[in-house]
């Protein structure tokens, strides 16, 4: 099972007096939420995920159009390890 890792990135220096290793390849993976339906009911939504601790409601995008529908919809990135 993939873990959910935070949207922020924590940068490190080195080890002073060994030599920085290659990159290695990146394990994560973006993974997008959608909701999409009315203002109301994404903000219940949201609140209820942010209540289990699934994501902030500022981590959110702003609402928009969905092109398919054309009803307003909400998209939250999530990074995973795999």
């Amino acid at each position: 099972m993939s873990d959910f890792i935070p949207n922020s990135e924590i940068y490190r220096q080195p080890p002073s007096g060994n030599p920085p290793s290659p990159e290695p390849t990146d394990p994560r993976e973006p993974v997008r939420v959608m909701l999409i339906g009315t203002a109301t009911a994404m903000e219940l939504v949201i609140a209820h995920l942010h209540s289990i601790g699934f994501a902030e409601p500022r981590a959110w995008s702003k609402p928009q159009l969905d092109p398919a529908t054309g009803q307003p919809m909400r998209i939250l990135t999530k990074w995973i390890r795999h």
